[in-house]
């Protein structure tokens, strides 16, 4: 155990200060900007404002039943349930590969609109 951290992870968490993170940011802005547009016609979805996850509602169902019919379609999503009391949402990660970003807004898509 330790009372504070160790001296080499300070001086890391310094230097780590002058990166420049710009790059990165406008990536995850590009990605979650999106997530959303793609979203936005058959979800309830408000935009992220600092995460790398969107947190729709699910358009039928239950979370965890939408979740479910998702996984059989080889989409990963997570139940909005862990995070929550209500098992109304769900979970999606934007912090992936373009095509894979774009191949998941088209299966919640079509999930959305066929129904249960």
């Amino acid at each position: 155990t330790f009372v504070c951290a160790p001296q080499p992870v300070q001086w890391a968490g310094l230097a780590a200060l002058d990166v420049d993170m710009s790059a990165h940011i406008e990536a995850y802005r590009r990605k979650r900007d999106m997530i959303v547009a793609g979203l936005k016609e058959d979800f309830e979805l408000v935009t992220p404002g600092g995460a790398f996850y969107a947190y729709p509602k699910a358009p039928w169902g239950t979370g965890d039943q939408f979740v479910h019919r998702a996984i059989e379609h080889k989409l990963l999503i997570i139940p909005g349930k862990i995070f929550s009391q209500h098992d109304t949402h769900f979970r999606i990660s934007y912090a992936a590969p373009d095509a894979t970003l774009q191949r998941g807004i088209d299966v919640l898509r079509e999930l959305a609109r066929k129904g249960p």
